[in-house]
């Protein structure tokens, strides 16, 4: 990957977080920051502390219904900075709210790269860690280190982000210990942002604040050559940005393929009459279910097969049927390892026909629990609708990986959302519903290269990949890039390229 994709990457941008715990929010010093952050152009500011003294525009529809162009219209044809404030209680631990909400900050970011959020004093709901968790860096400022303090002490999930510590002080270690020590954590990546007067230089203070925004995509897209380095250096090149006003760019190469070796565990899992899984108190039963249910014996479930699966399971392992249960899913307690077997009672399953296949494309994502939930379906029946692909469940933002050597298009449209195509001699394949794209059009990918990440773009119910194969033909009636091709099964793509795993 070329320095000048991270550098598209960057420019689109993200959402940041400020809080002013127990104090009045400096709104003049935020505006000339994001300003700053998308060059001058007109911002946008979403503020839930309602703590500033002017109405502010009340958009209570971000969350309840997706942008009408009108709406999308006024803020590109803002010529100042808007201010949103918005209700404390958005009902974002609703997952339809949820998506609507990121789908149309999404439309925002495509206007206004940078976005700034302004929390609340009170995080009396869990649809802030939702928020957080798509943030790129949480900032807290103010004078009022002791409700500061108490504030990160409180909300762990702020201190799972990239911190930014603005509040004269440290927290004190015997009172906040845990917030102690993430402010700790924060100075060795953040001591040079906290020498800027980022009120009186927003410039500077942006600059610095771009190079963290790179520190994130790179973290979680670790790359070789200067990356590495910039990674690892990080404050280095902080510390350049507070000594003179701009970088040095730098010229680098491709470098080695990112291939990721993972078929020794992936295969005795799948192949072998049982595995073992430990829990880390997030992630569902259910999930595990469709997960084993799939790599056992290749087929896709329905409520009724997980339901049954998972009390099998529990009543295997000496668990209660409803242990760690909370909105019809089983979440067990963090560290417990159960043991999940094959359903032998599950019979009539194409496995010996379609397992390697299935094996293959669960393999595309760096998610080891991937699962298809869809099969291709050529043509509407009673019981498939019409699908052109298989869909492919991950959790978002895991990287999707090259299954080949080829160059890159990427593409775009309401329904496939963003969208990166492979194409070849032969054939091409292409993943939809992506979040972010990490090569640009007519770039050589190497096989088992990260390209994009798996999101929620587009028509979807929640994150997966919906992946479409073809075969290049000039009378073909699709088109990526600069190709003509037809689209064919996927499993009938695999059998006739016989492709390998990384």
């Amino acid at each position: 990957m070329q320095r000048k994709v991270l550098d598209y990457l960057c420019k689109q941008g993200g959402l940041g977080l400020f809080a002013f715990p127990g104090d009045q929010v400096d709104f003049e010093s935020i505006d000339n920051v994001a300003l700053a952050l998308n060059a001058g152009a007109p911002f946008v500011i979403m503020d839930f502390s309602h703590k500033s003294l002017f109405p502010g525009n009340h958009l209570r529809t971000f969350f309840k219904r997706k942008l009408t162009g009108e709406e999308i219209e006024f803020i590109r044809d803002s010529k100042e900075g808007l201010v949103f404030r918005l209700s404390k209680e958005m009902g974002l631990d609703a997952e339809l709210n949820f998506r609507i909400f990121y789908r149309n900050l999404e439309a925002v970011r495509s206007i206004v790269p940078y976005i700034f959020a302004i929390l609340p004093d009170e995080l009396s709901s869990a649809q802030f860690k939702r928020i957080a968790e798509i943030a790129k860096v949480v900032i807290i400022a103010g004078d009022n280190r002791e409700a500061a303090s108490a504030y990160l002490q409180d909300y762990s999930f702020l201190r799972k982000r990239s911190l930014v510590w603005l509040v004269k002080g440290m927290p004190d270690k015997r009172k906040y210990r845990d917030a102690n020590e993430a402010v700790k954590k924060s100075y060795s990546n953040c001591r040079e942002i906290r020498k800027i007067d980022w009120t009186k230089k927003p410039e500077r203070f942006a600059k610095a604040l771009k190079l963290l925004f790179k520190a994130e995509i790179l973290k979680k897209n670790p790359l070789d050559g200067f990356f590495r380095i910039f990674r690892n250096f990080f404050l280095l090149f902080v510390l350049a940005v507070v000594a003179i006003p701009f970088l040095i760019p730098s010229t680098v190469d491709v470098g080695i393929s990112h291939v990721r070796e993972r078929n020794s565990e992936r295969d005795r899992l799948s192949l072998a009459p049982s595995f073992e899984y430990t829990f880390d108190g997030k992630e569902s039963m259910q999930r595990l279910a469709r997960y084993a249910i799939g790599r056992f014996m290749s087929v896709i479930t329905d409520e009724k097969m997980v339901k049954q699966y998972v009390q099998e399971t529990l009543k295997e392992n000496g668990y209660p049927e409803d242990l760690g249960l909370a909105n019809d899913r089983n979440i067990p307690p963090e560290g417990t390892v159960v043991k999940f077997s094959k359903p032998e009672y599950i019979e009539s399953t194409a496995s010996d026909s379609i397992g390697n296949a299935w094996r293959y494309w669960t393999s595309i994502v760096s998610d080891s629990i991937a699962y298809i939930t869809e099969f291709y379906h050529e043509k509407q029946t009673k019981e498939f609708r019409q699908h052109n692909g298989i869909d492919l469940a991950s959790r978002q933002g895991a990287r999707i990986l090259a299954p080949f050597a080829a160059k890159a298009w990427t593409s775009k449209d309401e329904r496939g959302g963003i969208i990166i195509g492979l194409v070849r001699q032969k054939d091409v394949i292409l993943f939809m519903h992506c979040d972010q794209l990490l090569y640009l059009d007519g770039q050589d990918v190497m096989q088992g290269d990260p390209i994009a990440t798996v999101g929620v773009t587009g028509h979807t119910t929640g994150p997966h990949a919906h992946i479409v194969t073809g075969l290049i033909d000039p009378n073909g009636d699709k088109r990526i890039g600069n190709v003509k091709y037809r689209v064919i099964d996927p499993m009938k793509w695999y059998y006739r390229f016989k492709p390998t795993l990384f």
